[in-house]
């Protein structure tokens, strides 16, 4: 295979699609993707995953507006209020209580919608936003 064609079907299998990695310091902590509509009006999918919870799905439709952001925040909604299941509680081996407000937080920023974009929000609460795809 040569090496155009393979950016070429590489390009072709994520061309509605965008991924991005969230570090708190040196450590991964979740990864956010979104699926884009073909058309630009119709649903815009964002897909979050705090590492060791579920991930969670929103959506954003329509336009005019900071699709990613809403979607982000939908699908925020859906996270859990605090790591407190029994397997993820705070102070337990899973979480220490710093990763426990670490992810409060994230999920705080995430939550608003309010014409600030999403990685903004997560990169000034000191979180890291670097997009893979």
């Amino acid at each position: 295979m040569s090496a155009t064609s393979i950016y070429d079907l590489h390009r072709a299998s994520f061309s509605n699609v965008s991924a991005f990695v969230v570090m708190d310091g040196a450590e991964r902590v979740a990864t956010i993707a979104f699926k884009f509509p073909k058309d630009g009006a119709g649903r815009l999918f964002s897909y979050v995953h705090w590492i060791g919870t579920e991930m969670v799905r929103g959506f954003a439709a329509g336009g005019g507006y900071d699709k990613k952001t809403a979607a982000c925040a939908a699908a925020a909604t859906k996270m859990p209020g605090a790591l407190s299941d029994g397997r993820y509680t705070a102070g337990t081996p899973h979480y220490t209580a710093q990763q426990h407000g670490r992810y409060i937080q994230f999920n705080a920023e995430l939550r608003k919608d309010d014409g600030r974009e999403w990685h903004n929000r997560l990169r000034d609460a000191g979180f890291t936003v670097l997009q893979a795809v």
